[in-house]
Order: structure tokens, then sequence, then C-alpha cells
């Protein structure tokens, strides 16, 4: 038995008080003279006995009814479950992420969930709750009810791990108080789960909140293509989960106008849809699923600006650059060559991309002016001749180490590398593989676009620089014949100005270069009705990088803006739609002794509850002190 008030079982000692009352017989009697004893003598061995009965009886009533009291204001219990009579804190963690704007069997899953906690939990108790968005510490549910009921979905989603450390913050750092995280979620496939995550320092309870229909139609991506010098096309590519649906209506708006509306075809579970644009220079775009079930997955944003050309300059042989210009051709380029032995440096600052193409030797003056070219933002393409000057080139990329002379094959590419990202529609394992008769290691680089069959690198990318580790002529590999060349060079020059992708992410680092020429101290803005803030923004030579990373965080299309006016750019960001795919995790195969699972919010506050609940005796003992107390009575009045 346990006492929640110990110290008070000291009154017990006042019960010698009564007892030294009775035993005593702490009270005068007054003598009575009579004629005659014999009867007196008969009637007071009576008396004596009855009295004497009485009050050991009445001893016992009011012993007992004292202890009762002191035992109620003690507050006994049974010792039935160590969670019952442990001090405890909980930390709830409430997903609000677009997905759990889906209908349950009660409802938004979301709304639901919150609901019940608000009339499950103790309204008075503290409590801490995590959100993806904010953070409530040790309140009670009527202090934050009104922002749990308000709730806003979001694209963003804490990880299990950032939970679990979260919660670990929130915890105090008594090991005497049980210490509970629930975490109630969809958890879907698309954020990582494990019972690793969670420290054993703590019980976790896993609440999955599910959808009644898993069914969902989606817009995966969308990107510009250009059939001929004149056309412009919109391709869209859409998707659907468990739909039964086979035409969606699919519409397409500019500034908010509806320019193009059609169907797609879904009998299969992908499809796409082209839209031929309208020839303006300037597209600030909206393409909307009219029938789709979801609200976050079913708009696209994407902008599209005709862009000046970008400069390309190639210093080298002027027979050797001629592959070059096939690929860099003058309607999207403004593709030039100088021999090394006759460069112009002035114009350095107006390039976009200087490729340095099999020179033997690099010069003073040109390496100093490649170095502040690369300072400003520029992108160099450096491709090596068969017998370079290794100490000269690595004044300049530091990267070139040894040549190798074993013939070997291109085999690999890097599919997830930013420059191939739009070039192939599924990984290729057997292609057409080039051939290098000679190659140089490399070292000091940050990743590799295209590797060789003896495991080194032929492209590789350090910061704003590519780099690759052979020649590209004729006679050292067949390279130029193969398909692969025209993409890489073609995107290398194309990602040196990141403003020609139709849009971003949120939530996402995003970095994105407008050609624009502003003074120094002037300050980009990226606003939207109400939304404004200011990126991170870096002026360059002959634009000006800016980067998005939190900010913002409603998709639409944005317009960049100094102090003065519009800059005529604009900037589309979506939501990730890493949630269209509607899988979830089987929680119940992470079950262990920390660990439990559950389907209902208010299931499992309630088994909580019952486990709390201790076995309490201070009423009963309230009830007997008043039977005693009535005991007493009865025998003062009726036990003669």
């Amino acid at each position: 038995m346990q006492f929640n008030n110990p110290n008070i079982l000291y009154a017990l000692f006042a019960l010698i008080i009564p007892i030294l009352v009775h035993l005593f017989q702490l009270r005068k009697f007054q003598k009575t003279a009579f004629t005659n004893v014999k009867f007196l003598k008969e009637l007071i061995v009576q008396t004596r006995k009855s009295s004497q009965l009485k009050k050991w009886l009445i001893l016992s009533t009011r012993l007992l009814i004292l202890t009762c009291i002191v035992l109620a204001f003690a507050e006994p219990s049974f010792d039935t479950n160590k969670a019952a009579v442990q001090e405890t804190e909980t930390v709830f963690y409430i997903d609000n992420s677009f997905s759990t704007q889906e209908k349950g069997p009660k409802g938004e899953l979301l709304k639901v969930s919150v609901q019940e906690l608000i009339n499950s939990y103790p309204n008075d108790k503290k409590v801490s709750v995590i959100t993806n968005t904010h953070t409530f510490k040790n309140k009670s549910i009527n202090t934050i009810k009104n922002d749990l009921i308000n709730l806003e979905y979001t694209p963003n989603q804490l990880d299990y791990k950032t939970v679990s450390l979260k919660a670990n913050q929130l915890f105090s750092k008594n090991k005497n108080i049980l210490k509970r995280l629930i975490c109630i979620s969809d958890f879907q496939k698309n954020n990582s789960l494990d019972s690793s995550y969670f420290n054993t320092k703590y019980q976790t309870t896993l609440v999955q909140t599910l959808p009644v229909s898993k069914s969902n139609i989606s817009i995966d991506s969308a990107y510009f293509i250009k059939p001929n010098a004149t056309e412009t096309q919109l391709k869209v590519l859409v998707s659907k989960q468990y739909s039964t649906l086979k035409n969606i209506p699919i519409a397409l708006y500019n500034n908010d106008s509806l320019i193009s509306k059609t169907t797609v075809d879904l009998t299969n579970s992908k499809n796409s849809v082209l839209f031929h644009l309208p020839s303006k220079n300037s597209l600030n775009l909206k393409v909307e699923l009219l029938d789709a079930s979801s609200t976050s997955d079913n708009v696209l944003y994407l902008t599209r600006k005709e862009t000046s050309k970008q400069n390309i300059l190639a210093i080298g042989n002027r027979k050797n650059n001629s592959f070059l210009s096939k690929i860099f051709t003058e309607n999207e380029f403004l593709f030039n060559q100088q021999e090394s032995n006759s460069i112009d440096y002035s114009n350095f600052d107006q390039q976009h991309l200087i490729i340095l193409n099999e020179l033997e030797n690099l010069s003073v003056a040109l390496i100093k002016n490649i170095s502040n070219f690369t300072k400003n933002g520029g992108t160099i393409l450096c491709i090596p001749s068969e017998k370079i000057d290794m100490k000269n080139y690595n004044s300049l990329v530091y990267t070139y180490n040894s040549i190798n002379e074993n013939e070997t094959r291109l085999t690999k590419i890097n599919f997830d590398h930013p420059i191939f990202s739009s070039v192939f529609e599924k990984k290729i394992k057997n292609f057409q593989y080039p051939f290098f008769k000679k190659h140089y290691t490399l070292k000091n680089y940050e990743s590799t676009i295209l590797s060789l069959e003896n495991g080194g690198p032929l492209l590789v990318r350090i910061a704003n620089n590519y780099i690759f580790s052979a020649p590209l002529n004729s006679i050292n590999t067949n390279f130029k014949q193969a398909p692969l060349i025209v993409p890489t060079l073609y995107n290398i020059a194309k990602s040196t100005l990141k403003n020609n992708i139709p849009y971003y992410h949120i939530n996402t680092e995003n970095n994105i270069d407008f050609e624009l020429k502003i003074k120094k101290d002037d300050v980009l803005s990226i606003s939207k009705n109400n939304v404004d803030f200011i990126p991170i923004q870096q002026i360059k030579a002959n634009k000006v990088s800016i980067q998005t990373t939190n900010q913002p965080a409603i998709a639409g299309i944005y317009s960049l803006k100094n102090k003065q006016n519009l800059t005529g750019h604009t900037i589309a960001f979506n939501y990730p739609n890493s949630e269209s795919i509607r899988t979830y995790h089987a929680i119940s195969t992470l079950e262990n002794n920390n660990i439990k699972t559950a389907t209902s919010v208010t299931d499992t506050l309630a088994e909580i509850n019952s486990t709390s609940q201790i076995g309490t005796l201070w009423k009963w003992f309230v009830i007997f002190a008043i039977l005693f107390l009535i005991v007493e009575l009865l025998i003062l009045k009726y036990f003669k």
C-alpha cells in the first residue's frame, strides 16, 4: 500500500489521548447516602459490568473513527501499477503535413486527431506538443486549444529522428519521471521509420491514422520542349495511384486566364499531355487537374522567360573546337573561339562558360583571368591535352594527377546529377561504350558525373567548374561520335545560368541566377500578394544569384523586385510531391517493449488513463469513519 501524504500518519499517535481518558476515568463521582445498601450492592455490580462494556465499545468506535480520518487524509492507495503512482510527462507529435487532410472514417485525419486529443486529455494537465511548424512546451490543453484547432496544413514534414530529438529536449532531466512520446501520423513511406529512431529512455506510442481511400491523381512534373525553332510546347506528366478514373480534365492558365483545356488518358497509371504555348516572351503558367481528389499535388506553377543567348568562349585550336560549334548553335548560344596565343581578356566578364580545349600550357595571364572569372561566378570546362604541364594546370584547378595509358571505356553515368535531370526517361544499363586510350587520374573533386570502366572518373565537378580527365580528340577517343556528348556539354552550358528552370520546390535549397545589372547596395526581394521576403543574394559580373530555402511557404508565382519597381522576372514555387504516393508503413512491425502502436487517439489516451488510475482508498475510510460515528451514537443512545 502506498500513501500520498505519509507524514499525516504521525497523527495516529493522538489515539493515545482517548485511551488515557477512558482508562483513567477522568470523571468525578458524587456520593449519595442510602438507608439500605444491600440492593445497591447488587445494582452496583450489575451496572459496573454493563458500564465497562459500554465504555470499551465507545473507546473502540472512537479509536476507529480517528484512525479512519487520519488514514483518509494520508490518501492510501494500492500499488497496482508503477505508472499509476509515478509522475509522468507527455509529448505529442501531431503530423500536419498535406497528406493528413485526407478523409478518414470520421473526417479529415488532422482535424479528427486534434479534436480527440482535446476531448480525451485532461484540460488542466501540462503537455508538450510538436507539429511540423510549431512547438508548445509545458502548456495545458486549454491554453493551446485554439492553436491546435487552427493548425494549417504544411508541405513540411519532420523526419522521425528529428521528432525524437525534439521530444528529448522537451522532456525534463528527472530520471524518476515516466516519459511518454505519442506520435500521431499516417506514417507514409516517403518518411523513413525505424524503431532505432526512438529513445529507450521514454515510452513511445505510434498512432496511425489512415484515409478511407488511397486513390490519388497527381501532376508529377512538367517541362518545355521545342520541336522546332519557332514553336514551344509544355509537356506535363500525370500519374494515378489506386484510382479507377481513366479520363481526367486538365487545364492550362497564363496569368489566371484559361488558354487551353484537354483531358489526359490514364488508362495506364502514367501518361503525359502536350500543350502548345502562345508566342509570348514571358509566361506565368498554372497547370491544374480539375477532378483530382488531393489539393496539394493537383496544381503546378511554371514560368517561362525568353532569356538572352548565353555566351560561350572556347580557347584552343580551331580544328579541335569544330565539334563544339555544332553543339552550341547560334539560335541558343553566342559561341566564340580564340586561339591560345591571341586571347582577348577584356570580354571574359561577359561570358557564361569558358572552355579550355586541349591546351598544353596555361599562361600566367590566362590563369589570372580565369581565376578572376570563376571568383565572379563564371564556369569553366577543362578538356586536357595528351601532354599537359601538370604543375601549370594544377595551379588553376589542382586536380590532375598521373596519366594512365591503359585503354578503358566510359561505362557509368550518374543519372542523379543535375545536368542529366531531364535527359533520360529511365536509367540505361547497356549503351554504346566510348573508348579512351589515355586519361589522367584526378584528385580533389566534389562529384563524379561520368565514370570509366576501371573506376576512375571521366567528368567531375569542382565548385562551378567541370573537368574532363581525358582528351576528346578523335585519336584518343570516339566520344565525339557518342550520343551522350551532346546533352552533357549542352546541359553544362545551360547550367551556367540557373534561371532556365521552369519551377522550384519549396523547402529545398534553390540557387537561381538572373541576368541583371544592379548596384552593389541594391537589395532584391521576392513578393506575391502580402508575402514579401529578401533572399540570400550575391551580385556577380553579369548576373545576380539568389538562394531560397525555407521561404516562401506557399506555392505560386512570385515576382522579383528591387526597391524601385519590378525587375520583370518571375519565379514559380511548387510544393514537393513526395506525399503523392499513398503507401504507408506497417507500424505493427516496430512494436517492442518500448514502442506500442494504435489506430485511435481516443483509445490510446483511454488506455493511458486506465493504467494511470490508482486504487485509491481514502473515500472508503471516510465512509467507515461515518459508519463508526453512527455506531457510537447508537451505543450512547440505546446501550443502557
